[in-house]
Order: structure tokens, then C-alpha cells, then sequence
């Protein structure tokens, strides 16, 4: 169903009028606020509009045709579900219908969607996403969009700049060992020689040669430190920068009555 959709979204020209989806206002539940349902119902349907496949009706536009109490008839008949979608769908003259569901659970906020097709009385597509908080899950609007209205997937983020400050990183690690070990050794060989000079005062040098060795050990020490920690500055940076694979694994712990319990997407 989901490679139908898509090859009747890709052939349809670009003179054609799009595909009609009605998006409807997410349902809030495990005590979330209606307001945090209500923003991420617009960044839902801001997210499907500018992937540009649809023409897209908002959940206020919704409203304006239908009227609230229409809407409430619609959505809450105890008729099958998808008879209830079909029939509102029929109402707005929209072909596709996207709703879902937001819910916390426990320390995570989950995303549900699901796009129906009202010719068919068919889901198209489905997408569940976990997130600890509400802006991390916009962050991922545009992959669970994708997935429930069975579109191409966006391009994944850059990682060229969270890869280049990796691999300085590491460089800077590297070249801060490098004159720290010099500077040990040279340090360890100053010392050595003179411990031996305690026993043949002969065999030193003139003191400003061990006072200019030592200055240079101090500068190296200095240039390995900084070197060590602008290096793990960098990797960590990179580590931060570095966009997430959509098609990770995300899970969260939840405590439940037993203990807790892992859940999640693969």
C-alpha cells in the first residue's frame, strides 16, 4: 500500500492538483497538556506542507468547514473507525486523512500517526517515534511524516562539520601525546644524567644547557596540555554534532508497577 501511494504521488504531474489530506489534531493523553498537542499538531501539518505531496488541511481549517460539534460527531461515532474517517474524509473532500496521537509516558513524549485513505478505508502508512522531550521530537517530524503518509524519506543531515571536528580532534590528541611523551623523555633523560653526575661531576654540562632543556620541557608540557584538551574539546563537539540515524533504535526506561520496563522503535 505504501509503494502504491508513493508511485501515485511521484506520477502525478506537476500541472495536477495534489492530493488532498485532512491532518487532525493530535489526541493528548498520560496527562500531556492540550497545548502541547495542539503545537505539535501545526508542526505536523507544517512538516506535511512543505514536503510538498499534499494539500494539506489543517485541523483549524477543519473546524471552519465542519464546525467543532460536526467534527466531535465525526471523530467520536462508534461506528468502525475507519467508516468514521471515510465519512469525514468525504465531508472535507479530502482523499487522505493523517491523525494520531501524543501521549507521555512515564519521562518520554510518544508520537503516533497514521495516514488513511479514505477510497480504500485502508491505512497507507503508520509512525510511532519516542523522544524525551517535545523539541527532540519535532526533530524527527520530518522522518515520522515520511513514514505515515508513505513518502520518500527526507536526505539524512550533513555530517561532514560533526566528522571534520572529529578528525581534528583526534589529530590534536595525537600531536599532544606525541610532545608530551617527547617532553617526558627529554625530561626523564635530564634526570638520569644528573643522578649520574652525582657520582662523576665531569660528565655534566654547564647549568644554563640543563636550564634551556628544562624551558623547552616546560613549553612542550604546556603545548601537549592545551594540544590534549582542545583535541577532546573537538571530538566531543563532533560527537554531539553528529545527526542521529532515523532508523536507529530508540527506547527509553519506564518504571511500571513490577520494576521497569525498556521500550522503544526498531
Amino acid at each position: 500500500m505504501k509503494l502504491v501511494l508513493l508511485v501515485m504521488l511521484m506520477a502525478v504531474p506537476a500541472s495536477a492538483e495534489k492530493a488532498r489530506i485532512a491532518v487532525m489534531a493530535l489526541k493528548a493523553g498520560g496527562g500531556l497538556d492540550e497545548t502541547v498537542a495542539s503545537a505539535m499538531t501545526d508542526a505536523v501539518a507544517s512538516e506535511v506542507s512543505a514536503r510538498g505531496f499534499f494539500q494539506v488541511m489543517s485541523s483549524n481549517d477543519i473546524q471552519t468547514l465542519l464546525g467543532v460539534e460536526r467534527q466531535k460527531q465525526l471523530l467520536g461515532c462508534t461506528d468502525d473507525k475507519g467508516s468514521c474517517m471515510t465519512e469525514l474524509a468525504d465531508a472535507l473532500g479530502a482523499r487522505f486523512v493523517l491523525s494520531g496521537s501524543l501521549a507521555r509516558l512515564g519521562e518520554v513524549i510518544q508520537l503516533n500517526l497514521t495516514t488513511l485513505d479514505s477510497r480504500t478505508a485502508q491505512p497507507v502508512g503508520r509512525a510511532t517515534r519516542i523522544a524525551r522531550d517535545v523539541e527532540a521530537l519535532r526533530a524527527l517530524l520530518p522522518f515520522a511524516v515520511a513514514e505515515a503518509t508513505a513518502t520518500p524519506l527526507p536526505p539524512p543531515p550533513s555530517r561532514v562539520l560533526p566528522v571534520a571536528l572529529m578528525g581534528l580532534g583526534a589529530a590534536a590528541v595525537v600531536a599532544g601525546g606525541v610532545v608530551g611523551f617527547q617532553a617526558l623523555s627529554t625530561e626523564g633523560a635530564i634526570n638520569r644524567e644528573l643522578q649520574n653526575g652525582a657520582k662523576n661531576p665531569e660528565a655534566l654540562r654547564r647549568l644554563d644547557a640543563y636550564q634551556a632543556e628544562l624551558s623547552v620541557v616546560g613549553t612542550q608540557r604546556t603545548v601537549a596540555l592545551v594540544s590534549l584538551c582542545a583535541g577532546a574539546a573537538l571530538l566531543a563537539g563532533g560527537f554531539f554534532l553528529l545527526p542521529s540515524d532515523s532508523g536507529a533504535v530508540r527506547t527509553a526506561l519506564l518504571p511500571t508497577a513490577n520494576g521497569a520496563a525498556v521500550v522503544g522503535t526498531w
